[in-house]
């Protein structure tokens, strides 16, 4: 099968990672790179917004045809490569399986986006370099999202709702595993984990993972098993990767640690009820 792949090489790059993590766990190296760097905006080039009108990335092109989103891209993946499986075979648990996917997707993906915006972004990108970068963004929410992260910090209403957001996945995925299943759904790795991972690379990334973890010693393991996986291990090959202790996310996490752990505290404070 002729595989075409449109993406961003960078350990932060949550979409793209999910797909790249997703062909490695499959096993299909056979696939064609179309490396894109947002920065420059390639991905507002008529060529691609003819592939994607949203301007998203990734973009995956299969014999011609066009397959978008992160998670659907994962899944058409598995679906064209049936080995090994990453669904589970009975309907039931496949349809679990796709509850978790679900889970982040609407809440995992956009907090990781906003704590990547409050470090990150926020501490390296010139305020000139974001305003022209937001004249093109298509997307109404995600472009009101990242004004106000930039402008209000940790002030900003979309962090206490970021935090929020993985504190209920923690406490979801650190329920799930305390009967010592090494994976979510059980014994078998699934595409729970390759649309989750590459999210909780960022947190590792800012060396949030440590203290926001401690109470989740089920989760805490099963990062560890993921992360050592070589799908896992070759985001590191990529520029600013968390192994770097002078990457850019390294550097923002250690500025950002003491108020946004005091953030988490906050929230767990007042919403130690909340799902």
């Amino acid at each position: 099968m002729a595989l075409e792949v449109y993406y961003l090489e960078e350990t932060d790059s949550i979409c793209s990672n999910r797909v790249i993590v997703t062909l490695a766990e499959k096993g299909i190296e056979d696939w064609v790179r179309h490396k894109m760097v947002l920065m420059n905006r390639d991905q507002f080039t008529p060529e691609y917004l003819a592939l994607n009108p949203n301007a998203q990335v990734p973009t995956l092109v299969h014999d011609g045809s066009v397959i978008r989103e992160s998670s659907i891209i994962c899944s058409y993946l598995d679906d064209v490569e049936s080995d090994p499986p990453l669904k589970p075979a009975d309907p039931v648990q496949r349809a679990h399986m796709q509850e978790w996917v679900k889970l982040f997707d609407e809440r995992g993906y956009e907090a990781t986006a906003v704590i990547n915006f409050l470090t990150k972004f926020r501490l390296t990108e010139s305020i000139e370099k974001l305003e022209e970068r937001w004249k093109f963004v298509t997307n109404i929410d995600r472009l009101y999202r990242q004004q106000s992260v930039i402008r209000e910090a940790m002030e900003s209403p979309y962090v206490m709702r970021a935090i929020g957001a993985w504190e209920t996945i923690f406490r979801l995925m650190e329920k799930a595993l305390t009967d010592g299943r090494p994976w979510i759904m059980g014994e078998q790795l699934t595409l729970a984990e390759t649309v989750s991972a590459p999210l909780i690379k960022v947190l590792e990334m800012l060396r949030f993972l440590d203290f926001w973890l401690t109470p989740y010693p089920n989760t805490r393991a099963w990062w560890d098993r993921i992360a050592a996986r070589p799908s896992m291990q070759q985001l590191d090959t990529f520029p600013n990767n968390a192994l770097d202790e002078d990457s850019p996310h390294a550097v923002a996490g250690r500025k950002t640690e003491p108020a946004f752990r005091g953030k988490a505290h906050e929230y767990r404070a007042k919403f130690a009820h909340a799902y």
